[in-house]
């Protein structure tokens, strides 16, 4: 008898639970709903991290605060409510707030003029965002274009550093670095959702990257120095553009 009213009392426990997780479930919001506000937010944090760049402060301002308006909508209506897929995160509530405080003084700065304080305080936020989805096994384009432009970044170190062509070593890395920097490029085509792969700034942008970069392995064969310093100077601009338009 006791037996059997431990085992009710189980299954009842069990059932509430259900319910309960049921429950939150089904009024979590869509995990598309939430990475399309982000991406709506992201983009006037790139622009305005380009507009910083160029010391162009007070269009900044107004890209920044557009970014405030969007991630308070954010907070205001997933914060509470999290993704289904975000619903263990321990660290959910203090990102979304990291990241707003970090917009708020980013505008500041802006606001006073202080483009590289502004710079400096906003740089974190995409790294932020990247790790909330890695920790999340959430993938969104926008990942592709980073690992992009973190191959590029090691890649370019050899424009400042080239290498002894007669050292087999240094030349290997720099051939390493080459073929991941291209493979993630291609990755950004293969990846890429209609709405970017049909766009023809992106095509042009794509085609003329990839052309610069199969002109590094020339460089190498020649041990031409100058001009593998000179193609990843051009690349530079591209792939800066590459996190703008499209990251």
């Amino acid at each position: 008898m006791v037996n059997y009213c431990i085992r009710n009392l189980i299954i009842i426990i069990t059932f509430f639970l259900f319910t309960a997780s049921s429950i939150s479930i089904a009024h979590s919001a869509p995990i598309h709903d939430f990475n399309k506000a982000v991406a709506k937010a992201y983009k006037f944090y790139r622009e305005a991290f380009f507009l910083l760049k160029t010391d162009n402060h007070p269009v900044a301002s107004i890209e920044l605060e557009k970014m405030v308006i969007q991630w308070n909508f954010i907070i205001r209506n997933f914060g509470p409510t999290p993704p289904e897929i975000f619903f263990n995160d321990q660290q959910w509530m203090d990102t979304l707030n990291s990241i707003s405080r970090a917009i708020s003084q980013g505008l500041e700065e802006s606001i006073e003029g202080n483009s590289k304080k502004a710079i400096k305080t906003l740089k974190p936020i995409r790294e932020i965002l990247s790790n909330l989805r890695e920790r999340n096994g959430v993938y969104v384009y926008s990942d592709t274009i980073n690992k992009a432009n973190a191959a590029f970044k090691e890649l370019k170190k050899f424009r400042y550093n080239p290498p002894d062509f007669s050292i087999i070593e240094e030349v290997d890395q720099l051939r390493q670095s080459l073929a991941i920097t291209i493979y993630w490029y291609r990755q950004c085509i293969e990846t890429a959702p209609l709405s970017i792969s049909e766009n023809p700034e992106f095509i042009r942008l794509m085609e003329e990257s990839l052309y610069s970069l199969s002109r590094v392995w020339v460089a190498i064969a020649n041990k031409k120095e100058p001009n593998l310093i000179s193609i990843l100077r051009g690349l530079s601009s591209s792939d800066q553009l590459l996190f703008l338009r499209f990251g």
